[in-house]
């Protein structure tokens, strides 16, 4: 039979250096609306001048058309900031600002009729040739200024970070909301699910477990990589120290040799992580995502109330986060043994840079991975 479904809307502002961010907020919006709309008789729009907005005159700025076209009753309001800070307007120092600026007023207004997630792009620029000084100058000013208003901003590294993080605050914030700003109610016979998206508890559960477990075996193997170089090292630093305890001169000829030989172990060991980081990270990104989808049908179709219901989950969570921290740990001392190595030979630096290439990116997914754990257990210990 009908059912009342209530619609919310999201207004996206930024710059056009996260058009990748724009484009993937499309699918986590028609994700979001399968997961976690279905089953709460919500349906959630999102607002874009892509798609809301279109070509006009006006006495004004542009500006004012894409505010009028976009209006505001919206209910989250969702910025996003990289190394632009974007087109100055007739009132403000960009439209992102502008669009901020309306959806604060609103709230300070009626701070019960919308909220507002700011999100900042830490990733470094591909080519120094993009940054711009005086833009980002203006974007830290603007961050520096809306933590003093009291706006919880968040920071993520990649696109795909990005993505979890609105999958777990834009339910959050929805529900802290209650009723919608424009009170867009409508009588529908029911919402259509694709079947391929139709998994269930137990499909879930398998795919978490099996996730996971690659994930860990992954980092295992990367573990027992950094102990087998660890120790090489040790070994050569002996092999070293016994050559340089003589006092025999060392031929060039001999050190050559010597450093030639190390520079292979260290090549090695890169060699050996190099292609379990990607399985760590797509593993644990599959997990993480079945991890979010089980905890929503089980809080939707159970009504969970208490947290021992997901014992299991939160146990196999709180493992993997032990796991990453005692890695990043680990990791981070290994890089700085290896970029203290004194430049002795051509084979060795190129060695060297070659495996704090590998460990300069295991520490950045290990970091990403690590601040989504956080954010799945707030959403696990979610009441």
């Amino acid at each position: 039979m009908p059912q009342t479904i209530n619609k919310y809307r999201i207004l996206v502002a930024s710059p056009s250096d996260v058009r990748d961010e724009r484009e993937s907020m499309d699918e986590v919006i028609d994700e979001l609306n399968i997961t976690y709309g279905n089953k709460a008789n919500k349906i959630i729009e999102l607002i874009k001048w892509e798609t809301h907005s279109a070509p006009a005159v006006s006495e004004a700025s542009p500006q004012d058309i894409i505010d009028k076209d976009l209006g505001t009753d919206y209910d989250l309001f969702i910025g996003i900031l990289w190394k632009k800070f974007g087109t100055p307007t007739k009132e403000c120092e960009s439209g992102t600002e502008q669009e901020f600026r309306n959806a604060y007023s609103r709230f300070k207004r009626d701070p019960k009729s919308l909220q507002i997630l700011f999100y900042f792009k830490t990733a470094s620029p591909m080519s120094l040739s993009d940054i711009e000084p005086h833009e980002l100058k203006k974007v830290n000013e603007f961050k520096n200024e809306i933590g003093d208003k009291g706006v919880y901003y968040w920071e993520y590294n990649t696109n795909e970070e990005l993505q979890k993080f609105l999958r777990m605050h834009i339910p959050k914030r929805l529900d802290e909301l209650g009723e919608p700003s424009a009170n867009t109610k409508s009588k529908i016979a029911s919402i259509e699910t694709p079947l391929e998206e139709e998994l269930g508890v137990i499909d879930y559960q398998e795919i978490i477990e099996e996730s996971f477990n690659d994930s860990t075996q992954a980092l295992l193997r990367i573990t027992d990589a950094t102990k087998w170089v660890g120790s090489e090292i040790n070994k050569k630093t002996t092999e070293l120290n016994s050559l340089t305890s003589s006092k025999q001169d060392i031929s060039k000829k001999v050190l050559r040799d010597f450093f030639g030989r190390t520079a292979d172990i260290m090549n090695n060991f890169a060699s050996r992580i190099e292609p379990d980081i990607p399985i760590f990270i797509k593993s644990f990104e599959k997990g993480s995502d079945a991890l979010f989808h089980l905890v929503t049908i089980y809080r939707s179709d159970f009504s969970i109330s208490n947290e021992e219901d997901i014992r299991g989950a939160i146990n196999s969570l709180e493992g993997l986060m032990s796991g990453i921290e005692s890695s990043l740990s680990g990791t981070k001392s290994f890089l700085d043994t290896i970029s203290n190595l004194p430049r002795m030979a051509k084979e060795l630096n190129q060695a060297r840079r070659n495996v704090e290439a590998k460990l300069e990116e295991l520490i950045n997914k290990l970091i990403i991975c690590h601040s989504i754990v956080i954010e799945l257990q707030k959403n696990l210990h979610k009441k």
